[in-house]
């Protein structure tokens, strides 16, 4: 019986597939079976970074004599104009939480090949203030924690980090303003959950770190945590 519905499950998205047929979200051409987002060609051509596996990274370098943690790595380069950037507007701003489950999945296939991110318990995403939430209708990094929990199969836990102050966006400032924008306004709740645990904390994209950097700040408040960074892309 469960044989026979897998195989029906099979037929009726291979039908909907002939029916509406999906495309590539950035060249759009038709999509094959079971793919999802991209096309092979668009997904081959994005720019990954390979920092995964090198301890003296610069994503991990630009936390050095800030806060302390174990490790941070990026998956992608993300570049303005580029596959990726489309791709996270679309999730961001244009109501496509598919696409963030996606960029999670591919960011945690690129993970699980790291020889410095082995035994990891949990993935914390960075919070989304509630009036931003609200008008946005998810936390994009909670849904690219999702991908990426599945692929690695380990727990997401969402209500760890909160975010206190809705602050203004961090896109015009620069790196000492970004750090003032955040600083303080992240807080662990039961922070016992993560005690003596290996911890991926998880972002969209990293340009200074301030952000990540505040929530690291909160994290190592607990004692026996180490803290993993980890994004999907990397702002040259």
């Amino acid at each position: 019986m469960p044989q026979l519905k897998e195989s029906f499950g099979q037929l009726l998205q291979g039908l909907m597939t002939l029916t509406f047929p999906q495309h590539c979200y950035h060249c759009q051409s038709s999509l094959p079976m079971y793919a999802e987002v991209l096309c092979r060609k668009c997904e081959a051509s994005l720019p990954k970074t390979g920092f995964e596996n090198q301890l003296d990274n610069i994503v991990f370098q630009s936390f050095w004599g800030r806060v302390p943690i174990h490790f941070a790595t990026s998956a992608f380069h993300f570049r303005q104009g580029e596959t990726l950037q489309k791709l996270v507007h679309l999730l961001k701003y244009r109501n496509h939480p598919e696409v963030g489950l996606y960029l999670g999945r591919i960011t945690g296939r690129i993970i699980a090949k790291s020889n410095l991110l082995s035994g990891i318990d949990l993935v914390i995403p960075v919070p989304l203030h509630y009036r931003r939430y609200r008008k946005r209708g998810y936390n994009q990094c909670d849904i690219i924690a999702q991908g990426l929990a599945e692929t690695l199969n380990v727990e997401v836990i969402s209500d760890l980090l909160f975010r206190s102050s809705y602050n203004v966006s961090q896109t015009t400032k620069k790196h000492y303003e970004r750090w003032q924008n955040v600083e303080g306004i992240f807080h662990v709740v039961e922070g016992q959950r993560i005690q003596n645990k290996r911890i991926l904390l998880i972002d969209d994209i990293i340009t200074t770190g301030a952000t990540l950097e505040a929530c690291c700040t909160a994290l190592n408040e607990t004692s026996g945590v180490e803290i993993n960074v980890v994004t999907v892309g990397y702002t040259n």
